[in-house]
């Protein structure tokens, strides 16, 4: 028999400890009971078992963030199966290269309430697999991870004693089921008594829906990507979120700018900047951002509990001559490694589970700040040479930030093989003249300003919410090939 999960033994005494709280208010408004959750969980475990999966096999869970989706991924661990959720809004193409790498043995449709077969010889993971979720793709090729519940039981404890988490705290559903944040907007209230507030699709493809859905819902808590809030924010049109006590941002360098516009929509938030790649299960640094924020970059701070981290020479930087150090991860609630057909040799070994511990040789750059904060200054691959000299395309992104007025900014290397320029894509009203952005990154950055600029209304985003890279870089030559 498999052992009982650690997410699911939490949340079963916290429905019986609190029976008629409210668990859940699903995108509709509809209120379920902590009792009539451990009910939708009872009749979805009875309804995987009958398929006669053996343990620790995969399923695919397609769900658009519906608040019926907590109590499948619940049934799943539950019944002893690994579940993968999968946002059924994404390109079909996307949802089809996911099922393929995860070979599900069952697939569940959460809108329709229906389990199909799946593939005929399913993945079966190892006994302390408790998920399986996808990179975001930010840099290519998204790859499937193992994670493990412990850490993901391991981070909602830190978080709720940092935030001081309590029966009836209201936490918004706002991320991508394709990303692993979802699991903070999840479990963070129904492992603490707390409300999950779940917003459904809308919001993520109506960014003035937002503030008016935290406000009306009366949210404590919200997770966020911070070019996602800056949109946020710029389109609530007068509408704040008063009772918001709490933004958690990750994803993305967070600057003084994203907090300063936050703060005009949710006075009265504390913020907290958290980093860790999903390599590692949600996040192992967190820094509370002051009011007000220090100018520039905000740290991502110490680590939690039980991680380790340590920083690696990787050279020089051509740029201004300094020495380029690298991120090293350690904890033992990382994930179990990468599915072994689902990434590169150069990959696993990059990711490696040993002796009860994950270590992670991630790609960022980094360095401790004064304070012995932790500084995420960008990635490894973020400097690149241009004409014999390097340009931080991190730094490009900063200065446009915090010198533009910008929601955000994305930089990369574009154009011809031969002569690769070096872009930033912003994101403002299309069609508006950039030379004087240009104008400014030169004077700020010298010989590392941009060779072009261009803006775009949306910068194109992965499910994550991050900026992807790979599609901006074909806006610019699809404009290029335009003239």
């Amino acid at each position: 028999m498999p052992q009982p999960c650690p997410i699911v033994s939490r949340v079963a005494a916290v429905a019986a400890a609190y029976p008629t709280r409210c668990a859940v208010v699903d995108e509709n408004g509809d209120r379920l009971s902590y009792d009539g959750l451990w009910e939708r969980v009872r009749w979805w475990t009875g309804r995987l078992a009958a398929l006669g999966l053996p343990p620790h096999t995969t399923i695919a869970v397609l769900t658009d963030g519906a608040g019926e989706t907590p109590a499948v991924f619940l049934a799943a661990r539950s019944a002893g199966l690994v579940p993968v959720l999968v946002d059924s809004l994404l390109p079909q193409g996307r949802v089809a290269d996911v099922l393929a790498a995860a070979r599900p043995g069952a697939l569940v449709d959460v809108a329709r309430r229906d389990i199909a077969p799946g593939v005929p010889a399913p993945r079966v993971l190892a006994a302390e697999a408790g998920y399986v979720v996808f990179s975001s793709g930010s840099q290519g090729t998204p790859k499937g991870i193992v994670g493990q519940a412990a850490g993901l039981v391991h981070f909602v404890d830190w978080e709720s004693r940092e935030l001081g988490v309590a029966p009836g705290t209201r936490v918004a559903m706002l991320t991508s089921p394709a990303f692993d944040v979802v699991f903070r907007d999840m479990l963070l209230p129904l492992c603490t008594g707390g409300e999950l507030h779940a917003s459904g699709p809308a919001p993520r493809s109506a960014p003035q829906r937002v503030l008016p859905f935290l406000a009306e819902r009366g949210v404590d808590v919200v997770h966020a990507v911070p070019s996602l809030a800056a949109r946020w924010a710029e389109a609530a049109d007068g509408v704040a979120s008063t009772a918001l006590r709490w933004t958690l941002f990750a994803g993305e360098p967070l600057h003084d700018v994203h907090v300063h516009r936050w703060r005009r929509v949710a006075p009265r938030t504390a913020v907290m900047n958290l980093y860790g790649p999903s390599e590692m299960t949600l996040a192992k640094f967190a820094y509370r951002v002051p009011d007000p924020p220090t100018p520039g970059l905000q740290p991502v701070g110490t680590a939690l509990p039980g991680t380790v981290v340590r920083l690696r020479p990787e050279g020089t930087d051509a740029s201004d001559g300094g020495h380029v150090t690298g991120v090293d991860i350690e904890s033992p609630f990382g994930s179990l490694g990468y599915l072994p057909d689902a990434s590169s040799a150069q990959d696993r070994a990059r990711l490696r589970r040993e002796g009860g511990r994950t270590v992670f040789r991630t790609q960022d750059r980094g360095h401790l700040d004064a304070a012995g904060n932790l500084v995420i200054a960008g990635r490894l691959d973020s400097l690149v040479k241009r004409r014999g000299v390097f340009v931080d395309t991190a730094r490009v992104e900063a200065a446009a930030v915090e010198h533009g007025g910008l929601r955000a900014a994305c930089c990369t290397q574009a154009g011809p093989a031969d002569d690769p320029r070096v872009v930033v894509a912003v994101e403002s009203e299309e069609g508006r003249e950039t030379g004087g952005l240009l104008r400014v990154l030169r004077k700020v950055l010298g010989a590392e300003a941009p060779d072009a600029a261009f803006a775009v209304t949306r910068l194109p985003l992965l499910p994550s919410g991050k900026v992807d890279r790979r599609a901006v870089r074909e806006l610019y030559e699809s404009r290029l090939v335009r003239g």
